[in-house]
């Protein structure tokens, strides 16, 4: 055979091998998607919760009708939400900044909303219909609002602030709504008689005058894992090291943040360890801090029950966001292991500490037939007045709410105990003494 023959034959073997080579380079596909879900690194960054507005985070914790020198209040809380709901429909017009208004002048009928912490001025348009969707609203805070109902229609709406330096705002709405919110506080059936606790130079904390009976129930939870938070909060997932010392109480860190599990893995605290030391110092509104606050928790769809705004303390360096779990509408104010709560603290721009249950109470049981019935408002307030254990002074809030206790089964089940509670220098205390002996007939089963 000729050198030539031969040549021609390899190089024909050679083109074709070469084109084999490039078909299979066209059709081969990695199988990318199995590493992925098997680290987990990728796509794991939510605890299957939800993302929320910052409106449906804020809700009133009490209507109070004031008539001629007497005062009422809704008997069932879900009738706070109902109403609460319908105002947010109401269109707010001539909306301005005035003065500290205080309590505003009335005719003998007002009706008083109040709200367990300060709402930044600048979440307004979020929860109302403000007719000039347009327009501005200046800085400020406001915890209260006054329905003040005018002789010729409508009404005057106060946004006021127990802080002393605060700025108010007022608007009005038109005759209709006002007719609306003037029939629900004559709707006897609904209402129950308050009683006033007062305090020298500060605005009356209004309780239910009777016996208050609430139903107790029974929550099983889910837990929560770690991993998908530990691939949102730290940048590279990969450089963390774990130092646990067992399978429920876990400590993560890459040296600049740090995640510790503990409570037998019910609860976390995020840390970031880095110091902000820029030398350009900014600093967030309240409302800014209010937005990064939900935003960051939405970012892992953390959302896991039902939460409410409870404590905001913004502030120029440091500021604190606490948001509680409610049921039934009554919110939880109490657990040996602090499940009940979220909270976040910021250091200027940035979140230092972040802590949050890993439960997720997603069962849910009604006891039939189980109701506590605490004592009534006039007791408490009686009680506290002649106490030792307690400075009237320091007293910001007086409420009932839950307490969450572990019950001893086989499933992991939580029962949520009603009791009052005062808010006394920023924390929630049951009253511990009134309803377990300070008033033999404070509470029973029926």
């Amino acid at each position: 055979m000729k050198v030539e023959t031969i040549k021609t034959i390899i190089l024909v073997l050679l083109i074709m091998f070469s084109l084999l080579l490039t078909v299979a380079l066209w059709t081969y596909q990695p199988n990318y998607d199995s590493l992925e879900n098997e680290d987990g690194v990728i796509d794991e960054t939510s605890i299957n919760g939800e993302e929320v507005e910052i409106s449906s985070l804020i809700a009133p914790n009490k209507f109070i009708f004031h008539r001629n020198g007497l005062h009422y209040a809704f008997s069932d809380p879900e009738n706070v939400t109902v109403t609460f709901n319908e105002l947010q429909e109401w269109t707010m017009r001539d909306l301005i900044q005035i003065e500290d208004a205080g309590i505003p002048e009335h005719d003998g009928s007002m009706v008083e909303v109040t709200f367990p912490t300060e709402i930044p001025s600048q979440a307004m348009p979020g929860l109302f219909t403000l007719e000039d969707e347009s327009q501005g609203v200046p800085p400020g805070e406001f915890n209260r609002m006054f329905f003040v109902f005018r002789e010729n229609g409508g009404a005057e709406v106060f946004f006021t602030s127990d802080r002393p330096d605060a700025s108010s705002f007022r608007a009005t709405i038109s005759e209709d709504d006002a007719s609306r919110l003037k029939a629900a506080s004559n709707e006897e059936s609904q209402l129950t008689d308050q009683v006033a606790f007062k305090k020298e130079d500060q605005r009356p904390i209004y309780l239910p005058k009777g016996p208050v009976s609430v139903e107790k129930d029974l929550v099983q939870p889910k837990r929560i894992e770690i991993l998908p938070l530990q691939n949102e909060l730290f940048p590279n997932p990969a450089a963390v090291k774990n130092t646990s010392t067992s399978s429920t109480e876990q400590r993560l860190t890459d040296y600049y943040r740090r995640l510790e599990v503990f409570a037998q893995g019910k609860r976390m605290e995020y840390v970031d360890l880095v110091p902000n030391d820029t030398e350009v110092q900014s600093t967030l509104s309240s409302y800014d801090v209010l937005e990064e606050s939900v935003n960051f928790i939405n970012g892992h769809e953390g959302w896991t029950d039902t939460f409410r705004l409870n404590q905001f303390s913004p502030s120029p360096a440091n500021s604190t966001v606490q948001f509680n779990m409610y049921f039934d509408n009554y919110p939880l104010l109490e657990s040996s292991d602090d499940i009940h709560k979220i909270e976040l603290e910021f250091e200027e721009q940035t979140v230092q500490r972040y802590m949050r249950p890993l439960l997720d109470f997603e069962a849910y049981y009604q006891s039939p037939n189980q109701t506590e019935q605490l004592t009534s408002g006039e007791n408490v307030i009686s009680f506290l007045e002649n106490s030792n254990q307690y400075s009237l002074r320091l007293i910001e809030d007086i409420q009932v709410g839950y307490r969450i206790e572990p019950q001893v089964q086989g499933y992991q089940v939580y029962e949520l105990v009603p009791a009052w509670f005062v808010l006394e220098n920023g924390r929630w205390k049951e009253i511990t003494e009134l309803t377990e002996g300070g008033d033999p007939n404070a509470m029973g089963t029926n």
